[in-house]
């Protein structure tokens, strides 16, 4: 018995002292598969392996992105793309006023015209005209299209409206009877108005009550200068008005006696009507007596352009 205790108590011992002698290599082995502490300044990519990059973390060397202001952080440490260009640094540049994006004009072509400014705002200056353009035409100057002697645009409606219960204006030859009232008053008034011009074509002449318009039509060309002349006597119409309608249509004004009296003229010196057009346009005149009643007189005269 005293034998087998014997035996029991040295097996112990021995098996005590050779735990003893494990147990630091235990410890000195195992340090090795330790995790590695972070090295300072470098933050760590990733919890454990195959996590995904915490947010903010990025590789060493690699600087942090800041996001614009109004654009959200940036998910998983990536950058945020960078914001879009502005109008006013996208846009290219555009040319002044009176200027083309092509560069100037060609010789022999006018140069682009300069928009109109803002609302509230002066029209920029004109830009001059590139070498070789020709010059533009004056202010006032004739058009193929435009007046030949000075209107009043407002009245084209009423014009237009007296004209449905117009008469056809009874035509005699210039001069027919010598001794007329009428026809005297008409010489002196044309002597004065249309110097050294002749008559051409027939002469309107008839009764026009007040408020009556009549009509008649006439040639112009060019090569040629023209006035157009009525005139009723004291006692007739006291305010007889003339009013010229350019074709085809003759819904517009080209020229209109402006005066309130009985002796109208249209083109009258020194400022004759010369049309521009090669070839013969035919008008509508339109006779009315605003104010009075009686007999009326008009002539077409013309001279050729000097």
């Amino acid at each position: 018995m005293h034998e087998n205790l014997s035996k029991a108590r040295s097996s112990a011992t021995w098996v005590a002292a050779l735990a003893g002698v494990a147990a630091p290599l235990a410890v000195a082995c195992g340090g090795g598969n330790a995790a590695p502490a972070s090295a300072p300044g470098n933050a760590p990519m990733a919890g454990a392996m195959g996590q995904p990059p915490a947010p903010g973390a990025y590789p060493p060397g690699y600087p942090a992105a800041t996001p614009p202001p109004g654009y959200p952080a940036a998910p998983n440490g990536y950058a945020a793309p960078a914001p879009a260009p502005t109008y006013a640094q996208a846009a290219p540049p555009q040319p002044a006023y009176g200027q083309s994006a092509y560069g100037p004009a060609p010789a022999g072509y006018p140069p682009p015209a300069a928009p109109a400014g803002p609302a509230g705002y002066p029209a920029p200056a004109a830009q001059p005209a590139a070498p070789g353009a020709p010059a533009a035409a004056p202010a006032g100057s004739q058009g193929a299209s435009g007046p030949l002697a000075p209107t009043d645009p407002g009245s084209l409606q009423s014009i237009l409206a007296g004209l449905q219960g117009a008469l056809q204006g009874t035509l005699v030859a210039p001069g027919a009877v010598p001794s007329d009232l009428t026809e005297a008053g008409l010489k002196v008034q044309a002597a004065r108005m249309a110097p050294q011009m002749q008559p051409e074509g027939a002469e309107l002449k008839q009764n026009l009550p007040e408020g009556q318009h009549a009509v008649m039509m006439v040639t112009l060309q060019a090569g040629k200068c023209y006035s157009i002349v009525g005139f009723s006597p004291p006692g007739g119409v006291k305010d007889l008005d003339l009013n010229l309608l350019a074709p085809p249509l003759y819904l517009t004004l080209a020229g209109q006696d402006l005066t309130h009296n009985n002796t109208p003229t249209i083109g009258g010196s020194p400022s004759p009507m010369c049309p521009v057009l090669a070839f013969p346009l035919q008008y509508k005149l339109d006779v009315f007596a605003r104010s009075g009643s009686g007999q009326v007189a008009v002539q077409l005269y013309s001279k050729t352009k000097s």
